[in-house]
């Protein structure tokens, strides 16, 4: 692999970093075009698809905001613990079914996430844990 340990640390902050500045574009530099993004119960598959779904966060959450806690690398994996937060200043659909339209209640989400590097130094693959206990069962509740 072309990355050290501290690039790959380096390669996470950008990625959050890309989303509050919403450079989304700036993602697919980093990424394989077969990536894939396990959030929430769901597999995103394909760079394309992974940039839409981050831009869907910030159509829901208009004022969202990645704050790295810590960052640790070993081998070819980078895990980052992060806040995000928030407001709901669009709409959302739940998994229940129900949905929310810009109510503008705060939200504060804990997570982790396992980025996955390929041999020629580009994320193949992201998981994303919650590490809170906050689902979106609780998003709901806190936005709604």
């Amino acid at each position: 692999m072309n990355l050290t340990l501290e690039e790959m640390k380096a390669v996470t902050h950008e990625f959050h970093t890309n989303l509050n500045n919403r450079d989304f574009d700036k993602q697919f530099a980093l990424v394989t075009s077969d990536i894939e993004f396990y959030k929430n119960g769901e597999v995103i598959k394909g760079a394309e698809n992974f940039v839409d779904a981050l831009r869907k966060i910030t159509a829901s959450f208009a004022d969202a905001v990645v704050t790295d806690q810590e960052v640790y690398a070993e081998g070819n994996v980078a895990v980052v613990r992060y806040i995000l937060s928030g407001s709901l200043t669009g709409s959302i659909t739940f998994p229940d079914g129900t949905s929310a339209s810009e109510t503008h209640k705060a939200f504060k989400y804990n997570s982790v996430e396992f980025f996955e590097f390929d041999k020629d130094g580009k994320v193949c693959a992201i998981r994303q844990v919650n590490d809170s206990g906050l689902t979106p069962s609780t998003i709901e509740a806190a936005v709604k």
